[in-house]
């Protein structure tokens, strides 16, 4: 059965309350139970003592009179109204009865004569007394040698005490049931009330598709539960708005950079299909054809990284790196590449040090790096390199002296598809997504990755790992 949580919430609270309720009702009849047979006891034993003394001469004779209780009450002036008044020898036989007993008689069990029989005075309920129940003190008269000489009942009926359990239950019962159901209206009430917003939420969540992403939910009200609820599925909503965003743009970016490939190799095609005999010109062909499916393999295998890494994300694999050798060997990967460039390349620092990640995917970052800078610097420009240790962490620099980078720019050079073409010397060919890349790993490692860079005077890349705490094993990481 499925309940709405307002009908739960209104359940659960009735359901306290009559529990609860109950549980009041009950101590607080017991507690009264006791005090009444509290006093109750204390009165009949005052009447029990006082017989006893009464009836009892100094020289241990036994002053019994017809009708007892009254000449007690009269001349004594014991207090016997209202009480049942029995006294019975030691075989248990009855001597003698208060007159308002009649035909009735205090009944005297086994256990209560035997405990009489050892001197203990007893407290107990009996019944066939009238038609109201009785509490009854038993208690024994012993004298010297003689020992049980004589048995004292007193009781008192019960019947002011049912009355007032019967009225106190009626009232008890009343006022469960009747605050119960004010409970559970007040409670449906405020129930319908504290969960409006909710439904509000629910509306505007409904209302809420791809289409419509910059709408937000409204916030009203302070920030309790449904608030914190309420601002937690804007920024749910914002993160998805700028996913779809991103979304949009990377298939937008991506239909354009591998249309223009492909353009470009249909009219090449094209024109050489229509061309008859010439073999160089068809050699020529052949190459640029060649440089388009390059640039589309890069541009597929650099996609098919970056949705690797967006699947594989916090999956990374961890083991040691030896971050020193990686950059040694991507170093001595490209500096061929450099010279046949005109740019000199070189290590300015290289501590050993060990970072904890993804052995591959440190030297893809490494390589694009350099790659990156060499692409960018001009002939006759330098390209230096440094590792080193800074505060617990692997710090990697590649600095250039290429073109730079505008500062309006630098906030978007890590976004897939972003090129900086209007600073950077046109004859360069990319697709804005090395960076994107790097970045990737270097979050994926728990790094950091920065850039400094001026326009004309060249840039410098930043990256900084977390290390494995242990640099020894530096030189032992590709053993």
């Amino acid at each position: 059965m499925n309940l709405s949580i307002r009908t739960k919430l209104n359940l659960w609270y009735t359901s306290l309350l009559f529990v609860s309720l109950i549980a009041f009702g009950a101590v607080f009849s017991y507690s009264l139970l006791k005090i009444f047979i509290y006093r109750m006891d204390t009165q009949i034993s005052s009447v029990a003592n006082m017989m006893v003394h009464t009836i009892i001469r100094p020289s241990g004779e036994i002053f019994l009179p017809r009708d007892f209780d009254i000449i007690l009450g009269r001349f004594f002036g014991v207090r016997t109204a209202g009480n049942f008044i029995q006294v019975l020898d030691p075989h248990g036989e009855i001597v003698a009865r208060s007159s308002n007993l009649e035909d009735f008689r205090l009944p005297l069990t086994k256990g209560t004569y035997h405990a009489a029989i050892g001197g203990a005075t007893t407290y107990e309920v009996v019944r066939n007394v009238g038609r109201y129940p009785a509490r009854v003190v038993t208690k024994p008269i012993m004298l010297g040698d003689k020992g049980l000489v004589m048995i004292v009942q007193v009781g008192s009926s019960l019947e002011g005490m049912d009355e007032i359990f019967h009225s106190m239950a009626y009232i008890l019962v009343s006022g469960i049931f009747a605050s119960v159901l004010v409970a559970a209206a007040v409670g449906s009430f405020l129930a319908k009330k504290a969960l409006k917003p909710v439904a509000t939420i629910t509306e505007a969540a409904r209302r809420i598709k791809v289409e419509n992403l910059n709408e937000r939910i409204p916030a009203a009200g302070p920030q309790d539960e449904i608030g914190r609820l309420t601002a937690t599925m804007n920024e749910m909503i914002e993160r998805l708005e700028k996913s779809f965003k991103q979304i949009r743009q990377f298939t937008a970016d991506a239909s354009h950079e591998l249309k223009t490939p492909l353009t470009i190799l249909k009219g090449e095609m094209e024109i050489a299909l229509r061309t008859k005999g010439d073999t160089a010109y068809m050699r020529e062909v052949l190459a640029s054809s060649l440089e388009e499916i390059d640039r589309m393999s890069y541009i597929v295998r650099s996609l098919l990284d970056l949705a690797k890494m967006d699947v594989e994300k916090g999956a990374t694999a961890r083991e040691k790196v030896s971050l020193d050798r990686v950059l040694a060997e991507r170093h001595d990967q490209l500096k061929r590449r450099a010279l046949d460039s005109g740019i000199q390349l070189d290590i300015i620092e290289n501590e050993p040090l060990v970072i904890t990640g993804d052995l591959v995917r440190i030297s893809q970052l490494v390589f694009n790096l350099i790659d990156n800078a060499i692409k960018y610097t001009p002939g006759g420009g330098k390209v230096e390199l440094s590792l080193k240790a800074e505060g617990g962490n692997a710090v990697l620099s590649v600095r250039d002296t290429g073109v730079g980078i505008a500062c309006e720019d630098l906030p978007y050079i890590f976004d897939r598809f972003y090129r900086v073409d209007k600073v950077r010397t046109r004859d360069v060919h990319g697709a804005g997504l090395g960076l994107s890349i790097c970045k990737e790993i270097v979050l994926a490692h728990g790094g950091a990755i920065e850039v400094e860079s001026e326009p004309g005077k060249g840039s410098r890349f930043i990256v900084s790992f977390p290390l494995a705490g242990d640099r020894g094993l530096g030189r032992q990481a590709f053993a």
